[in-house]
């Protein structure tokens, strides 16, 4: 059989013109104020779209209902896009628990679940951090345990975001507390719509509402929903951070979805010159300074992450640099946030006024330093694992779990 040649990226891009282009709407359309529920619902119809006419999974491979192109395609796709709205609450999804599939899945696994991840008809979430559990992700007590071909899973998660929408979560469970705490972890696929789930909103100081907490209540679940093998969750789970923080820096197999502090193309003006220009500060020796700081912060941070992430594909780096575009990503995100506060003034504190969505990000832009692992956890990572420094001391690091002392308060709140 004679091999159909690659679209170029021309061709992609003059089909994305012709084809989808049409059919997705402006960035600028979407209300600042919109429920996430909402906004999930019409993500799922957007990413309907873009697989309806071929642009779903630009980097996911044509066995499993992508297209199976180069990061030169996925650049274009980006480029092509920046003026409209994307999915991106399909990041997670795709950009994420789509590549661990790939990593540790079965064949069955990844035929059943990555096409519909793809279509939009499935949304996946991560399932990691619990009550009391603070950064130690490896510290989980949610237990899965066996019984014949099926496991039984107790506990509690927390700080999952959008789980009140999501279709499947991936969750480290316990499955050996005679083992070390990194010895003795799972990870098993969850059927969020299953009663025996509980998923509560958490409303944060800003009426957001977009992370939950979920309780697990003798939840039974098929042998063949583990990814991976038994008690080797941990190396699962280390590889999806990996993964996430390749998503936050613009770098996992969704190609970037994830939106990045600044312009969303190299080509299009920066959200914080218009800014300027709109409080009619632009002319202010002090405002300009700080437009070019924040603009020069966003390019080092574009383009140290698309290095970093060529250095990674062709193992010229560890998958562990993925740290770096994470930690400058955070510090870039919450630096510009700042700027664009103090741009902007008390207008952005007007809850409501044509600027209050600037405050409200400030508010927000610190959690880039805590999602996916600390910003110190990223420099302990860049220390050790890149620059070879000696490791930080770890006193329960080979105890059985069942032996280590840790917050027995995991009561679960009364309905």
């Amino acid at each position: 059989m004679r091999e159909v040649p690659m679209e170029t990226v021309d061709e992609f891009r003059s089909r994305f013109r012709s084809t989808l282009a049409p059919h997705l709407s402006s960035r600028n359309d979407v209300a600042v104020d919109e429920d996430a529920i909402e906004r999930a619902h019409r993500h799922r119809r957007i990413q309907r779209t873009l697989f309806d006419h071929g642009f779903a999974g630009v980097l996911y491979p044509p066995e499993y209902g992508g297209l199976g192109l180069t990061w030169d395609h996925q650049r274009a796709f980006l480029d092509e896009a920046s003026s409209f709205e994307l999915p991106r609450s399909f990041n997670l999804t795709l950009g994420i628990l789509g590549p661990v599939l790939l990593d540790f899945g079965t064949e069955e696994q990844r035929r059943r679940w990555i096409p519909a991840m793809l279509r939009g008809d499935d949304y996946w979430v991560q399932l990691l951090s619990e009550p009391g559990g603070g950064s130690d992700m490896a510290g989980a007590t949610t237990s899965a345990r066996a019984d014949g071909e099926m496991y039984v899973v107790n506990g509690a998660k927390m700080w999952t975001s959008n789980a009140h929408f999501a279709s499947w979560g991936m969750a480290l469970v316990r499955t050996d507390w005679d083992r070390p705490k990194h010895r003795g972890l799972t990870m098993i696929a969850i059927p969020m719509d299953d009663p025996r789930v509980t998923v509560r909103p958490i409303r944060l100081a800003n009426g957001d509402a977009r992370f939950c907490e979920e309780f697990f209540d003798d939840l039974v679940v098929p042998v063949g929903y583990r990814i991976g093998p038994e008690n080797d969750g941990w190396t699962v789970a280390s590889r999806m951070l990996v993964h996430q923080r390749n998503m936050v820096g613009g770098n996992s197999l969704d190609g970037g979805l994830h939106e990045t502090p600044g312009p969303p193309s190299r080509h299009a003006t920066d959200p914080l010159v218009e800014l300027a220009h709109q409080l009619g500060r632009n002319g202010d020796p002090g405002v300009r300074q700080l437009v070019a700081e924040g603009h020069i912060a966003s390019l080092a941070l574009r383009e140290g992450a698309d290095r970093v992430g060529r250095a990674v594909r062709a193992g010229a780096l560890p998958a562990s640099a993925s740290s770096i575009p994470k930690l400058l990503r955070a510090v870039v995100g919450y630096r510009r946030a700042q700027i664009a506060l103090d741009i902007a003034g008390s207008a952005a504190l007007v809850e409501g006024g044509p600027h209050s969505r600037i405050g409200t990000e400030w508010i927000v832009a610190k959690t880039q330093s805590l999602a996916g692992g600390t910003n110190e956890m990223q420099r302990n990572i860049i220390a050790e694992r890149l620059l070879g420094l000696p490791r930080e001391h770890s006193l329960d690091l080979d105890v059985p779990f069942k032996d280590v002392r840790r917050n027995r308060n995991r009561s679960r709140p009364a309905d």
